[in-house]
């Protein structure tokens, strides 16, 4: 009897104890239900405000492109203007300088009466100052077509570059006159006939000798003309100043010039920025090789028969 008793007793207690045990774990799992409801409300709530704030975000966004993208069109047609109103002041200035400068040149002949020496030296100086202004002009002119777009090129095909060459050799003896420099020149014969804007390629090799001539006070200048293929290679070297690694790309921009450029020689900064447009435009390159207290050697390499300028060609000619 007692060890059914007993039996019982712990049959009861173990079940009281089951049951207690079981109803704790229910009492846990609906606390965890109830806590994750929580988080999920949380979460929920979490992920609405974050779609409000990327969708005002969005808003934001979209509002700054749209306005970037008017201040850009603005931008652009601002430049357009400037570029056409630059392009007209050009021509238009070029006119009565011209006829100054001719007026000037008769007057100093003495085609229109006699002129003293004072008065023939102001005149040489008045001539000299009005051809540096007329280049200057010309060369807005030329980076401001370039840049708009507006640059076309008198393309012929069979371009003889020796006259060419001659005239630039006669350049550079004329500005290195006084100067304790060195003018070489070699230059491979025959000079192979190109196709190509041959005052172009004029106006590149007298600013690249031009420059060399600017700079250096003492030492050589030489002039190396080379065919190469398919390509010609030009290449002018001088014993100046030197440029620093670090602005060889900053010559080439517009209205950029180094500190020792602007202490020889002054001007606008926009001669090698035409240049290397100039030779872009004939599928060629333009670069240069420098160092400071060594000199400079600039390169430019254009292709005999330049597709662009192919093209070109058969454009006008249907």
């Amino acid at each position: 009897f007692y060890y059914l008793v007993f039996s019982s007793a712990m049959i009861i207690t173990f079940v009281y104890y089951i049951q207690h045990r079981e109803s704790l774990r229910r009492q846990r799992l609906e606390e965890a239900n109830e806590r994750l409801t929580r988080s999920e409300e949380a979460l929920h709530l979490l992920n609405s405000e974050l779609e409000a704030r990327v969708e005002a975000r969005t808003r934001d966004l979209a509002a700054k492109n749209a306005e970037l993208e008017r201040a850009w069109e603005a931008a652009k047609q601002a430049d357009v203007i400037k570029s056409q109103f630059l392009a007209s002041m050009s021509h238009e200035l070029r006119t009565p300088l011209n006829a100054i400068l001719n007026f000037t040149e008769f007057v100093a002949m003495g085609m229109m009466g006699n002129v003293n020496e004072r008065q023939k030296d102001a005149l040489d100086k008045s001539l000299d100052s009005g051809r540096h202004l007329l280049a200057l002009i010309n060369d807005v002119l030329d980076i401001t077509k370039i840049e708009s777009g507006m640059l076309r090129l008198f393309v012929e095909t069979a371009v003889d570059l020796s006259d060419v060459l001659e005239t630039t050799q006669t350049t550079a003896q004329t500005l290195l006159k006084g100067k304790e420099v060195e003018f070489h020149s070699s230059i491979d014969t025959p000079i192979p006939i190109i196709t190509a804007d041959k005052r172009r390629i004029k106006q590149v090799l007298l600013n690249l000798i031009s420059n060399a001539c600017k700079f250096t006070e003492e030492g050589e200048i030489s002039l190396r003309v080379h065919n190469e293929g398919d390509s010609l290679l030009v290449t002018v070297s001088d014993t100046g100043p030197g440029i620093k690694s670090e602005d060889f790309g900053r010559i080439f921009e517009p209205f950029q010039q180094t500190e020792t450029g602007i202490q020889h020689t002054g001007g606008t900064g926009l001669g090698l920025a035409i240049s290397k447009r100039l030779v872009e435009a004939h599928d060629g390159e333009l670069w240069v090789e420098s160092e400071v207290g060594r000199g400079s050697t600039f390169y430019f390499r254009i292709p005999h028969r330049p597709e662009s300028l192919k093209q070109t060609l058969m454009a006008v000619e249907r």
